[in-house]
């Protein structure tokens, strides 16, 4: 198994998958190379699919009366992923603060791997509804507390 392979075992969205089908998934995907201060998708816009993060660090930001970081994230942490099962517009912009590397997942190929009836694209479905299940449910401990 590559290290490569390996390392990506460790993304939430692949949770349960085996090297194999980390690797076949990884086949569709493209690399891609940010510098500090590159926008690597834009609030309201149309999404394309899904990132996972190689190495640098990136800041999650909402536009509107004011724009506000709502998070960082490094490496193997995701982001976009909602573009996988949703026409919808990016809800943030992600920008790069720390040079780094990303690995995309784009939305059309991995439709196309569920029209086909593909385990492994609905392995990562089901992990995707796990996770914002624990998002909606921390979101809805915070609205109480």
């Amino acid at each position: 198994m590559s290290e490569y392979v390996e390392t990506f075992q460790k993304v939430p969205l692949f949770e349960g998958l085996s090297p194999s089908e980390i690797s076949d998934l990884l086949k569709i995907s493209e690399d891609i190379i940010a510098k500090k201060s590159d926008t690597v998708v834009l609030q309201d816009t149309p999404g394309d699919g899904f990132y996972i993060i190689g190495a640098g660090a990136f800041e999650v930001l909402k536009s509107g009366n004011r724009n506000e970081v709502l998070g960082r994230l490094e490496e193997l942490s995701f982001f976009g992923e909602m573009s996988l099962i949703s026409s919808d517009v990016r809800s943030a912009t992600v920008m790069c603060v720390e040079d780094g590397r990303l690995k995309k997942i784009p939305a059309g190929p991995f439709q196309q791997l569920l029209e086909e009836g593909n385990m492994v694209a609905y392995k990562v479905i089901l992990n995707m509804a796990r996770i914002l299940a624990q998002r909606l449910a921390a979101s809805d401990d915070r609205l109480v507390s």
